[in-house]
């Protein structure tokens, strides 16, 4: 990543819960507003405000899950002007209000449980067991995988009320695991990090749409690719937003 960038991710990493402008960014890049708003886009794949945006996100679920800190307190010190605006924000993200997604650690570690609506019965569960394989030798590069539901960008109202299932592997090849997926359809997809620069600093992935049933195992074999060799779901902006502020953490 060009080192402009790298100063403005660390500076968002650091101020994430202050009212960043793009002024104040630029300045961090010692570039104009403009500039470095276009810099940031090659590099990460989203603009700088969408990546706060993703950072803040992300603080807030460690709390949610790693604290005993009150929703109100989380929403003040990961940035948010109100607990409104927080809890409507993480809502409409990740699926469930902060304090259900709180309440659903129980499920299990393996997955980042984003689980909405009422798939909270067990027996409506299956899972998606998946290889990931890359051509570039960076098999020890972190990988991030998510499951979306096939509905969601223009499918039923049922479908669109489930959240994505994510997890993260320690390495871009191999295999994993996303237990707790209700029955329906579901693409895939996984996003690691490139040796490359701008549009290479990324490879990423997609399958589907598989069909998961109660009690089953559906397989899905992934090769990660530039994005440009790609052909993936809408939904490419939300793994981009759950996956990059890990991957670029510096």
């Amino acid at each position: 990543m060009r080192s402009e960038i790298e100063r403005v991710v660390s500076g968002i990493r650091e101020g994430f819960s202050e009212d960043l402008t793009l002024a104040e960014l630029g300045e961090m890049a010692r570039l104009s507003p403009f500039h470095m708003a276009r810099l940031f886009r090659q590099e990460t794949g989203l603009p700088p405000a969408s990546f706060l945006m993703a950072v803040r996100l992300e603080e807030a679920r460690k709390r949610l899950l790693h604290t005993q800190d009150s929703i109100a307190d989380i929403s003040v010190r990961c940035g948010y002007a109100s607990i409104g605006a927080f809890t409507t924000r993480f809502t409409r993200t990740v699926g469930v209000s902060p304090g259900r997604y709180r309440r659903l650690v129980s499920l299990g570690a393996a997955a980042v449980d984003f689980i909405s609506g009422g798939d909270d019965t067990p027996s409506t569960y299956g899972s998606i067991l998946g290889d990931t394989r890359r051509s570039d030798g960076m098999d020890g590069e972190p990988v991030f995988v998510a499951a979306f539901p096939a509905g969601r960008s223009g499918g039923s109202a049922a479908s669109c009320r489930r959240s994505p299932r994510c997890l993260r592997s320690a390495r871009a090849a191999g295999q994993w695991r996303i237990p707790h997926v209700p029955e329906g359809r579901w693409y895939v997809q996984a996003v690691s990090r490139s040796g490359g620069t701008g549009v290479d600093a990324i490879v990423v992935a997609a399958a589907g749409p598989l069909r998961v049933l109660p009690g089953a195992e559906s397989r899905v074999e992934l090769v990660l690719e530039p994005p440009g060799r790609v052909q993936r779901p809408d939904d490419t902006r939300v793994m981009l937003g759950y996956a990059l502020p890990e991957l670029f953490r510096g």
